[in-house]
């Protein structure tokens, strides 16, 4: 299959989080398949900084990234505005079988999406999490709601949900459960094979071997829920110590200064956004990787910490406990329950062999059911019945739907 993929960042942008990370592993596992694989983007890399090459092979992936307005609006804002990308989407979208979008209320899925109603190839979403106007900027996302941002979703001839939470989401977007199919994010087990050697984490932050180490890992934005670690923390013992690894996507000093006003200074390192054997080396070193976040709807960090034998806490809400549950791999909280938090990495400390238990269950989970591969299988099963049911399918400009049939929204994560 020719398959387009469209992601507003993608490899190597690890400041935004999952979603490029997700969208460049699928890609990757397609291309191992022999499928042919193109990705429209953009130059975002970071705050600061733009990718200069302007198009790229990486892993057997034809990338071409199209240059934002502005790299600031792109990183604080997440508005995207990629130049030269709706003139390429009107000559160069007929060429792909079909089309797969990543994330949700960004320019290029807009442009792209309306390229390819135009031409009849299908177009399939992924919204990992943003099909609901949650977080930041709400206002502004419900303003696009009501310019055609929900239009786009329910003319889509798919929806991949990465959880069983996530299809509500789509329900409320007005999807029908025909066009919703479950298929998780994954990673690949072979990366956890050669795992730094433990200490390295703690000897580079001067952590010592003596202290029990929580770490948080990801992008740091209001829902991470980091301003309750910090508060949990205040409620262990003073040999407990935190590592807050990622990026700050929010303003930091509201963390800092209820660090320093909790008297947390000295038990917090801030590391910022690590990456590779780096990031690898905060989980082994871990006791517990924390990760209280709302409207989880997936979360590779419990996976990732698990693979690096480490257990987990995470919150009960969405699609990240339900991913850590099934796989019995850490214990569940309430988001926002500071002293519940507290207790569950307590018990998580004290209690070596239900760590052990919760590794030894979560790394098999992990391997039988989330490895890129299988994804990858799940996701051309999924391409291969929309283009047998409707080459072009979907929704047509006019509204009237193409013949789509035949797939129910599943009723596990994992299957296809």
């Amino acid at each position: 299959m020719r398959i387009l993929h469209v992601s507003p960042s993608f490899y190597p942008a690890w400041a935004y989080g999952g979603i490029p990370r997700c969208a460049y592993e699928l890609c990757r596992a397609l291309v191992r398949q022999g499928d042919s694989v193109t990705v429209w983007t953009t130059d975002a890399l970071d705050a600061a900084r733009r990718l200069a090459e302007p198009t790229a092979v990486v892993d057997g992936i034809d990338i071409r990234r199209f240059p934002n307005v502005s790299n600031r609006l792109a990183y604080h804002l997440q508005l995207y505005l990629p130049r030269g990308l709706a003139r390429h989407a009107r000559a160069h979208v007929g060429d792909f079988d079909v089309v797969h979008l990543h994330s949700h209320r960004h320019v290029l899925e807009a442009v792209v999406a309306r390229s390819a109603r135009r031409r009849g190839v299908p177009y399939v979403c992924t919204a990992n999490g943003t099909a609901p106007p949650i977080e930041r900027y709400v206002a502004i996302k419900h303003a696009v709601d009501l310019f055609g941002a929900r239009d786009l979703l329910r003319r889509a001839a798919g929806c991949v949900a990465v959880s069983q939470a996530e299809v509500a989401h789509y329900r409320a977007a007005g999807v029908p459960d025909e066009r919703i199919t479950v298929i998780p994010n994954g990673i690949r087990p072979e990366d956890y094979e050669d795992l730094p050697p433990p200490g390295e984490f703690r000897h580079r932050y001067r952590i010592g071997a003596q202290a029990r180490l929580v770490v948080f890992v990801g992008k740091i934005t209001p829902r991470k829920g980091l301003d309750v670690l910090v508060r949990a923390l205040a409620r262990l013992a003073g040999n407990v110590e935190l590592a807050v690894v990622g990026n700050f996507m929010m303003p930091e000093e509201p963390i800092r200064k209820l660090t320093r006003e909790l008297g947390l200074e000295a038990r917090v390192r801030f590391t910022g956004l690590l990456a590779g054997r780096e990031k690898l080396g905060a989980y082994v070193d871990a006791d517990v990787v924390a990760y209280p976040s709302v409207d989880e709807i997936f979360g590779l960090v419990p996976i990732e910490a698990l693979m690096c034998g480490t257990p987990v806490v995470v919150c009960d809400d969405s699609g990240c406990g339900e991913i850590v549950a099934a796989a019995e791999g850490g214990l569940l909280v309430p988001y926002g329950d500071s002293e519940r938090l507290a207790e569950a990495v307590r018990t998580l400390l004290a209690e070596g062999d239900l760590r052990e238990r919760c590794v030894t269950r979560g790394r098999r989970y992990v391997a039988e059911h989330l490895g890129w591969s299988r994804i990858a299988v799940q996701t051309r099963t999924l391409y291969g019945r929309l283009l047998r049911s409707a080459p072009g399918g979907g929704v047509r400009d006019d509204g009237k739907p193409n013949a789509v049939g035949g797939q129910r929204c599943t009723g596990a994560a994992g299957s296809a």
